[in-house]
């Protein structure tokens, strides 16, 4: 029998304002240290005094003396900087019980070298989707599944509002595009009042953009706002459960088919009801009817967001009911009990 995990040593790709920093590396390491009594040392790059003598003592300690019955966790590096190079070296004389951890497709953005090269080198892998596990088990076969999951929270949908309210959350660079495509047309014939939260632009051209988008159409309230501080998560699925709906369009190209659904999940978290593309990991989420839609085109993100207006305050309670029992899957605890099992 192999002995447990009793530490981890985490080097992530990126700091704190990363959403894949903080859910697949801190939060996870606080409820496995939470629930499982297993400590960790949690590095990231930074050019802070403070920040750069954690990461040699660190370092220093995983390559000479490693503690026993411990992990290295090399989250995401795809650069070939300093960093990358130092943990390369790491991984050559600490291979055995090392993880490559990775939930996005970098190597569409980035070159592929340094990311293949912790693939093909430590131990196994963990992704977050069907998309990245077919890419990675092409350099290294032992590759292991592990979508992401949101933390435990108690913002949770009561009600649909007065006057019917759309939300959406994400770096809106990178779904700038499929907003545009495949729904801003789509609300745009819409006649009644109804609000539309955007939360993560924050590009002046792109707040200017959408403006001119819903120039025409003073039926449309958009709010986006400013202030958000993202690691202040209570506040930000506060805002989430305000929303009557939650969107996820996606295009289907090979980053949005290696995304791990996060946006989707954080909405159901609270309540709210989805209506996503049938791309990637979002397949996985959505039972039609119960706690949403699929919807690949305006034409049917329109027909899906009447059909969600008409619904009296029973049937949207039926809903709200069904996208929180959906949540099960993508808990941190289910996220804390999937990696233990694959570390054993």
């Amino acid at each position: 029998m192999p002995k447990p995990i009793s530490h981890i040593y985490f080097f992530s790709f990126y700091n704190m304002d990363s959403p894949s920093t903080r859910y697949r590396g801190k939060y996870f390491l606080d409820a496995l240290k939470t629930g499982q009594n297993i400590t960790y040392s949690f590095v990231y790059p930074s050019y802070a005094l403070g920040n750069i003598a954690w990461f040699i003592y660190v370092y220093v300690e995983a390559l000479l003396f490693r503690r026993q019955n411990s992990i290295i966790i090399f989250q995401k590096i795809y650069t070939n900087r300093i960093y990358s190079k130092a943990l390369k070296l790491l991984l050559l004389f600490r291979k055995e019980n090392t993880i490559y951890d990775i939930d996005d497709a970098e190597y569409e953005r980035f070159p592929d070298e340094v990311l293949n090269h912790f693939i093909k080198y430590v131990s196994r892998c963990t992704v977050g989707s069907d998309t990245l596990m077919a890419y990675a088990k092409r350099i290294n076969p032992l590759v292991d599944k592990l979508p992401s999951a949101v933390i435990p929270h108690n913002h949770i949908k009561q009600s649909k509002n007065d006057v019917f309210t759309i939300g959406w959350i994400g770096f809106y660079n990178a779904h700038r595009q499929s907003l545009m495509e495949l729904f801003y047309p789509a609300i745009a014939t819409i006649q009644q009042p109804i609000k539309l939260v955007l939360l993560g632009v924050d590009n002046p051209l792109h707040i200017a953009e959408i403006t001119a988008f819903f120039a025409d159409n003073p039926n449309i309230e958009v709010v986006i706002p400013a202030d958000i501080d993202w690691q202040d998560e209570q506040q930000v699925y506060k805002r989430i459960k305000d929303f009557d709906v939650g969107i996820a369009p996606l295009i289907n190209n090979e980053m949005n088919r290696s995304k791990s659904a996060f946006k989707l999940k954080q909405y159901l978290s609270c309540g709210v009801p989805a209506l996503a593309s049938s791309i990637g990991e979002n397949v996985h989420y959505i039972t039609k009817g119960e706690n949403g839609f699929y919807c690949n085109s305006p034409d049917e993100y329109r027909q899906r967001i009447d059909e969600l207006m008409a619904l009296s305050k029973a049937e949207y309670a039926r809903l709200i009911e069904n996208s929180l029992a959906s949540t099960t899957p993508f808990t941190m605890d289910s996220y804390c009990a999937d990696f233990m099992r694959y570390c054993k």
